[in-house]
């Protein structure tokens, strides 16, 4: 059965009052000094603290747990070993897609040219001033549509497009709603309140026009065909040759 044994390894009278301990504990020594147990007190904590890091390590890992009490030479080429195959899956692949970027980049043809805009004038029919629908498209009779997207001093050009223009042609102007006509000039006012025109064959609504609007001219010959369209054409001289000339 197991005994204690004093520090010089002789067995305390009566056993130190101690019962019987048992014997696969072995010869128990107690130290004569008391801070050596102390000390092994800290040692013990310390492997039991070490014994816990190993463990949650290896859970981390998906290693499984240690049997028996060989912690003490743990082995540490699993874990570092699966630590350089992340690293290296993470340099390739952060290399592979460096190069692909490199490569699309100096390969990449540029953007095609946004098409233009069909020859043929839509087909689009908007109110007078009383509320009738009128079609832009007026079969085989050459026609001008002044978009006015409210040009404050239209009555000049309205009046000198009517004027330029070849004989039987229609003169079309259009704003917002449908804008005055001059007097002694022949010509259909309509109301696009959308500014389906002007977002068609103007570029949309410009933000940046000048103070008192600015005008777009739609030329259109007798086969529905825009023959020209002219930005900014706040004076007949801006298309006054085609006007001439159309057909």
């Amino acid at each position: 059965m197991g005994s204690f044994r004093n520090g010089d390894g002789t067995p305390p009278p009566d056993n130190g009052g101690i019962p019987d301990l048992p014997p696969e504990w072995g010869v128990v020594l107690i130290p004569d000094d008391p801070s050596e147990l102390d000390r092994e007190s800290s040692q013990f904590r310390r492997e039991q603290r070490r014994s816990v890091r190993r463990a949650r390590w290896r859970r981390r890992f998906g290693l499984p747990a240690k049997v028996g009490h060989d912690d003490d030479n743990p082995p540490v080429g699993t874990p570092l070993l699966i630590m350089a195959i992340a690293i290296v899956a993470a340099l390739t692949s952060l290399f592979a897609i460096t190069l692909s970027t490199r490569t699309n980049s100096g390969t990449n043809t540029p953007p095609a040219p946004a098409a233009p805009v069909t020859p043929q004038m839509i087909d689009l029919s908007l109110p007078d001033a009383a509320g009738h629908e009128v079609s832009l498209l007026t079969p085989k009779k050459p026609e001008v549509i002044l978009v006015l997207d409210g040009y404050a001093s239209a009555e000049p050009l309205i009046t000198d497009t009517a004027n330029n223009a070849p004989k039987g042609a229609r003169l079309v102007i259009v704003d917002v709603t449908a804008p005055p006509v001059p007097a002694g000039v022949s010509a259909t006012a309509l109301a696009d309140s959308q500014q389906v025109l002007l977002s068609t064959y103007g570029g949309g609504a410009d933000h940046h026009k000048p103070l008192g609007g600015q005008v777009t001219a739609l030329l259109v010959d007798s086969s529905g065909n825009v023959t020209r369209v002219v930005s900014h054409a706040n004076g007949v001289d801006a298309f006054k040759t085609d006007l001439q000339t159309l057909k």
